[in-house]
Parts: structure tokens; sequence; C-alpha cells
């Protein structure tokens, strides 16, 4: 499983510091067991094993929802979102 670190790596050059703290805030949340809609994320309606928060106004930070837990997926910015989305839906068919 990818880690929240490996992909706020992946944009080091862009994200923001910011960002990040929101990012690892977030996971370290859901790890504490609260609630993915008490943390401003909505699942994807195209990809409803999956769920978005909003990083702040240009980045989005995707989950992937399993049997045995939540797991992060990506980070990307907002126009990139939907790039990742039709990934998503391509490599699960």
């Amino acid at each position: 499983m990818t880690s929240t670190k490996q992909l706020i790596d992946t944009f080091q050059s862009q994200l923001p510091p910011c960002y990040a703290e929101r990012a690892f805030s977030i996971e370290a949340q859901l790890r504490a067991g609260a609630l993915y809609p008490n943390l401003g994320g909505k699942k994807i309606r195209s990809c409803p094993t999956y769920i978005r928060f909003k990083l702040g106004r240009g980045f989005r930070f995707v989950w992937r929802v399993a049997p045995d837990g939540l797991y992060p997926k990506a980070i990307t910015t907002r126009q990139g979102f939907e790039r990742i989305i039709k990934q998503i839906r391509k490599a699960s068919y």
C-alpha cells in the first residue's frame, strides 16, 4: 500500500506545507476512528469504493475503501482529479 508520505513526496515541489499537514491530519484522524464525512470526505459517485478530501483549493486526496479499512490512493491537483478517476475506473474493469 502507498503511504501518505510517499504520495506527498511525489508533489514535493508543488504541494504547499499547509496541505501536507492537512493530509497527515486527515490520515491520523481516520486511523483514530473518525468518520470520513466528519472530516469533509465525500464518496466519488462514479467510483463508490473511493473517497476524496479537499486539501485546499487546488489539491485532492483520494482514499480507497477496503473491507479491512481505508487506504490512501493518490494526491492530485484539482485539474488532474478526473484523470485519476478514469485510471481507477479503467483498472477496475
